[in-house]
């Protein structure tokens, strides 16, 4: 997961859109087995976060601050096992 954009935003959009996304995590993960969480401040930042995930071959999941995140949003964005082979990203922007 990107949390991209957050140079822009105040602290309390940052923290509101971090608790939410990690109480959606919570409740349903969709399956996903592990959860990690970039604050991207700057491009570079942004580069670097994308470019470690192709990288390792995972999957983005990117947002901004202050987005609406449903307690459902890890399913609503779950993949499948054919999916698993190709790092995939999402971007998803209020």
């Amino acid at each position: 997961m990107i949390l991209r954009d957050i140079e822009a935003n105040d602290a309390r959009a940052v923290a509101a859109t971090v608790e939410a996304v990690t109480g959606a995590f919570a409740a349903d993960c969709g399956g996903y087995k592990r959860f990690e969480l970039s604050l991207c401040a700057l491009k570079d930042d942004l580069g670097a976060a994308q470019a470690a995930a192709q990288q390792a071959r995972y999957r983005i999941l990117e947002i901004a601050p202050g987005q609406s995140i449903p307690r459902d949003f890890f399913a609503a964005h779950a993949y499948h096992t054919a999916d698993h082979a190709v790092m995939t990203a999402c971007h998803l922007f209020p």
